[in-house]
């Protein structure tokens, strides 16, 4: 027995338009699957002329401390040169070159020191600033190429190449908070262009801003600086230039033609004292303390900062011990804080964290990274092998599904369980196809699709019968 060639033909057909009807089903009853969400930034990137920043909450930064550099409207490594009618209110500073140039014409209200025990101390303070304000870590924004045209407030700016005011004035606004801090944080050089301008609003001081450059800085003809710019290699101030603030440079000069520079004055915000207390150390232990960025490290029992009203991010480390709290964020507000760190011996080795879910379809895969390594699961548990210690975890994000906690940290000293993880369905429909974050169908609507697959299928044999008994037939 054998078939015509156009009964085959026609069963080919038959059985092609009876799959593309049910590939049609399936598209138009499966709901549009969303995008999946995406995994927030830890910084921000420099937003549109005329947008308005802020740093985060529990960011706020300490002053940069310059000791006796604070004096120095002026301070170099190699030279300082002038040419025109410079005006500096504060000190001029030069360590270890001997060469000053332009005064006059240039005139100084203050002290010049040129290779003295003065000028060579406050090199060394500036350096010790330096190093400090580029160390800082606390909740950084990112900036990137032309900053000019927006509004900041207090925080910690990071540019990882060069950065420059050109394209319209920089406003600061200290928010009606005076004891604001701005550090601006520049991988290469800084430069405004000519006329360009710093401008100070809402209780915002020169004083508590502070430019850390990581090679040289160039102030255009005209422009109008706000705070003290700490150069790596060399600061250049052209033809009536004015800086409201500190021109200092670490290693190489700073040069000046019919500019103006006066040293800040700052009001002096009162100051309340951060205490932490450890209990659990032998005796003479080093532990420290990182507040708004800046680390302190002692061998006694107690470790004290001092700062204006502010809410501030807080780290602990102890080596060899787990400190509870490690970290937190701390309010002042008009009176002393005290927060007590309790540690425990961690115990030696590595150790599995256990997480386990509970929301997903069977065999659908998830996944927690905690202290840098991922690992994922199609089952409903899962573990990170870590030293003992505190760590932050996250999970992973799936389409049309969130996840409860999706972060958080937990505590390791020779066993730990992470928390359980809850998924929710966000689709539509409140259900989901199995492979953890595709959009899927409704119990319904798989019923129906396979109700058409059986009729298709059905369909198809009686189709083949019929032209099997015709074909018969017509031997």
């Amino acid at each position: 027995m054998s078939f015509a060639p156009k009964h085959v033909a026609t069963v080919g057909l038959s059985v092609l338009v009876v799959a593309g009807l049910l590939l049609a089903a399936l598209l138009v009853s499966a709901p549009t699957t969303a995008a999946p969400n995406s995994v927030p930034s830890s910084s921000v990137e420099s937003p549109a002329a005329g947008a308005s920043v802020g740093a985060a909450v529990a960011c706020g930064q300490l002053p940069v401390p310059l000791a006796s550099a604070s004096s120095y409207a002026v301070l170099a490594s190699s030279t300082v040169t002038n040419t025109g009618a410079t005006a500096i209110t504060g000190n001029l500073g030069l360590s270890p070159g001997t060469s000053v140039t332009g005064f006059p014409p240039g005139k100084i209200t203050g002290l010049e020191n040129v290779t003295t025990p003065s000028a060579a101390g406050a090199e060394a303070n500036l350096t010790i600033a330096y190093n400090n304000a580029t160390a800082r870590t606390n909740c950084p924004v990112s900036v990137a190429g032309n900053i000019g045209g927006q509004t900041l407030t207090p925080g910690l700016y990071k540019s990882t190449s060069s950065l420059a005011i050109s394209s319209g004035d920089l406003t600061l606004s200290g928010g009606g908070n005076p004891n604001g801090v701005f550090i601006f944080q520049v991988a290469s050089a800084l430069t405004t262009t000519s006329g360009r301008a710093v401008i100070l609003t809402d209780g915002a001081q020169a004083g508590n801003v502070f430019w850390v450059i990581g090679s040289s800085a160039t102030l255009g003809t005209t422009s109008v600086m706000k705070g003290t710019v700490m150069a790596h290699d060399s600061i250049s101030m052209l033809a009536g230039s004015v800086l409201d603030g500190r021109a200092m440079a670490e290693t190489g000069e700073v040069s000046l033609a019919g500019s103006t520079l006066v040293v800040p004055t700052l009001a002096s915000p009162p100051t309340y004292a951060v205490t932490f207390t450890e209990s659990g150390l032998p005796a003479n232990t080093s532990w420290s303390v990182e507040l708004a960025g800046a680390a302190v490290s002692s061998l006694s029992s107690t470790i004290a900062f001092s700062v204006v009203s502010g809410t501030y991010a807080y780290s602990t480390t102890v080596a060899g011990y787990i400190a509870t709290p490690s970290s937190g964020s701390l309010t002042v507000s008009g009176a002393a804080v005290h927060q007590a760190i309790v540690c425990a011996r961690a115990a030696a080795g590595s150790y599995n964290v256990t997480f386990t879910e509970s929301g997903l379809p069977l065999g659908t895969s998830w996944s927690i990274t905690l202290n840098g390594a991922t690992t994922s699961s199609a089952t409903s548990s899962t573990g990170v092998a870590v030293p003992s210690g505190t760590y932050g975890y996250t999970v992973g994000e799936m389409s049309n599904y969130s996840s409860n906690p999706s972060s958080g940290s937990v505590t390791v000293n020779g066993t730990s369980t992470g928390p359980a993880i809850v998924f929710s369905s966000t689709a539509s429909n409140g259900t989901t196809g199995p492979g953890g974050g595709a959009a899927g169908l409704s119990s319904a609507q798989w019923t129906l699709i396979a109700l058409a697959l059986v009729a298709a299928v059905v369909a198809a044999i009686v189709v083949a019968t019929l032209l099997v008994v015709r074909g018969r037939k017509s031997a």
